[in-house]
């Protein structure tokens, strides 16, 4: 077998030029295959390991009465679950009286752990770490001081700022959520001193699973258990609801019962006060002024004290709000994003891939048969067909390997993280890129077919012939007489060249249709190119010119200031109309999972909504009803 492996390096160093096009062809289409698949899964890989490094709570839960150390032991009876309480409310402050979450920094907190990119974490009392939002978007620095408003109810409004950092609550640093103080937008974060905050029990309680850290934030799985947890955790909050109430109602009752009891003994002092004055009387029913007024005024004091007992009561009401990775600020969109993306990686590069197949299928095609009198001195040699089949199949096998290995190892180190990095610059990742072992394997096996499998068919159909045969050239197809030759006053006008070229075209077929899919393919993908760029680019143009017919809207923290806001509006000297809705927002769910995030609206005045959205589907145009239905 010396003699053919001779040959063979023979062949490729004396046809490098041919060689390296096939492997560069292979690594392409390898490169584009694979690097495009492995963008999606890259982006839920490197969001899923940075929230992870962050110990992002798994479940978050809001009290509109607080959380204490007892909630803390209801959340961890749930297998596995640790938790953690944080103080947290909306407030606004600062240039304009944003509107900004304020967390209470613990130094030993281990959920939800904060990421410096400037400065340090907050010593003292009179100091505050911000968002890293606060630092590009709003020009906050370094030793700066920050005001709160007064009705953001601290125990010291001024606070020096000394860091700034990323949240893993926070991921899109484009959204912030939203919240019922200032305009309603929260803008950034920030971090204070807890006792700063004047709050006597904590708002948030962060609840991490170990179970789940070894799944995917945007698995199917994970979701399924993360629901699973939510249920089992808002069973064993239910009694612990109506132990809260009762707590509550009694620290409100205690001093309303020491008042109680004083009142008694003012009732009992009044009846033996007045039963002397009856015994004074020889038991007339007769009474004194003095007598008449505390009455009264036991009497009044009764019904403040019967009011505040039945305020107490409805006052105290405990509800708990649950939270998961998906509601947070962007994470959810996020996951969305990388879905897309991995939606295109399921038909895009099949086209780069296709295209470098057809041109590596027919190079090689060319390449044995140009090697028909080679073939046929070896066979006339005495040398079997697999010895001879085995020099080209190696070749081909060569080429495919190389190309098919480089391009999928550099596919998935680089477009991936090229991606990561472009999203990198509105939110902050850890690129994390999983190998893409199923595409390796599908790009090596489309690799080999378009390469080995051209090889291993020409050669077969060239070994049937016999060794004269295969050392004589090829006998050039007979020629046929096509369609366009029937044409006759057509192809009377045609020049010698143009009906050579016309014919030539139809005899070799293959050919011809390795050339039209090649051709159509690089016109498909250019077109698919721009066609993503359009509809991207002109979502928004159509969702703002033909959807939304407004200009703005105002979000109002009070609705009693509706008549202010829009008198405000009118003095703009560029309004034209208004309406009135309430908004709300709402989850959609099917069969126990949340399926979907829903922004609800009302309009005050139903037939004039569509001056401001125009509802439609399919083409046809939706009215509201005006009636309830």
């Amino acid at each position: 077998m010396k003699p053919m492996r001779k040959n063979m390096w023979r062949e490729i160093g004396a046809n490098k030029g041919r060689f390296i096009a096939i492997v560069l062809i292979i690594l392409l289409g390898t490169l584009t295959f694979v690097g495009v698949r492995a963008a999606g899964p890259g982006l839920e890989d490197s969001m899923d390991h940075t929230v992870k490094t962050a110990h992002l709570a798994d479940v978050q839960l809001l009290s509109t009465t607080g959380l204490t150390k007892q909630d803390v032991k209801t959340a961890e009876q749930v297998s596995g679950a640790k938790a953690e309480l944080t103080r947290f409310k909306y407030v606004t402050g600062g240039k304009g009286d944003l509107a900004i979450a304020l967390y209470g920094y613990r130094k030993a907190a281990k959920q939800d752990r904060l990421t410096l990119t400037a400065g340090r974490l907050p010593r003292a009392a009179d100091e505050v770490l911000l968002d890293t939002r606060a630092k590009t978007e709003y020009h906050y620095r370094l030793g700066q001081t920050f005001r709160f408003s007064k009705d953001a109810d601290l125990t010291r409004r001024a606070f020096k700022i000394v860091g700034f950092a990323d949240s893993p609550r926070y991921v899109d640093n484009n959204e912030r959520g939203s919240t019922n103080v200032g305009d309603g937008t929260v803008r950034f974060f920030a971090y204070v001193q807890p006792k700063q905050m004047n709050l006597d029990v904590a708002t948030l309680l962060s609840v991490r699973f170990a179970t789940l850290q070894g799944e995917s934030s945007y698995s199917k799985a994970y979701k399924d258990d993360v629901a699973a947890k939510v249920a089992t955790l808002k069973r064993v909050f239910k009694p612990r609801a109506k132990a809260r109430n009762a707590e509550l109602l009694a620290a409100a009752m205690k001093p309303i019962a020491t008042e109680q009891a004083k009142l008694d003994d003012a009732k009992k002092q009044l009846t033996a006060a007045s039963a002397q004055v009856k015994a004074a009387s020889q038991g007339a029913m007769t009474t004194t002024p003095e007598l008449t007024a505390q009455t009264q005024q036991i009497d009044a004091a009764q019904q403040k004290l019967d009011a505040a007992k039945k305020k107490a009561t409805s006052a105290i009401n405990t509800s708990y709000t649950w939270q998961t990775r998906a509601d947070l600020p962007g994470f959810a969109s996020f996951g969305d994003s990388a879905d897309r993306i991995a939606a295109i990686a399921n038909v895009f590069p099949w086209f780069f891939f296709l295209i470098a197949a057809l041109i590596t299928f027919t190079t090689i095609t060319r390449m044995v048969e140009e090697a028909r009198g080679q073939i046929g001195t070896f066979k006339a040699l005495g040398y079997g067909k697999w010895a001879i089949a085995r020099n080209y199949i190696m070749y081909a096998l060569m080429a495919g390997l190389l190309g098919t290995i480089v391009g999928s190892v550099a596919g998935n180190l680089t477009l991936p993280r090229f991606i990561v990095s472009l999203y990198d610059m509105v939110i902050p990742l850890t690129p994390t890129i999983p190998l893409m072992w199923g595409s390796f394997a599908m790009a090596i096996g489309f690799s080999l077919l378009a390469t080995v499998g051209a090889a291993w068919l020409v050669t077969r159909r060239e070994l049937r012939e016999r060794p004269a045969e295969l050392m004589r050239p090829a006998a050039p197809k007979s020629a046929k007489r096509i369609l366009l030759e029937r044409i006759k006053p057509l192809w009377r006008h045609l020049s010698f060249n143009q009906k050579v070229s016309y014919r030539n075209l139809f005899r070799y077929k293959s050919r011809m249709i390795m050339t039209i899919v090649g051709i159509a393919g690089g016109t498909g993908l250019l077109l698919t190119g721009f066609g993503l760029r359009d509809s991207i680019g002109t979502t928004a143009a159509h969702q703002y010119d033909e959807v939304f017919h407004y200009d703005a809207t105002v979000a109002l923290a009070r609705p009693s200031k509706q008549a202010e806001a829009l008198r405000l509006v009118k003095d703009s000297g560029k309004y034209q109309a208004h309406q009135v809705v309430t908004a709300d927002t709402g989850k959609a769910k099917a069969h126990g999972q949340q399926i979907a995030d829903i922004n609800l609206y009302t309009p005050a005045r139903p037939a004039k909504f569509g001056q401001f959205i125009s509802l439609s589907q399919y083409g046809d145009t939706y009215k509201l009803p005006t009636h309830a239905s």
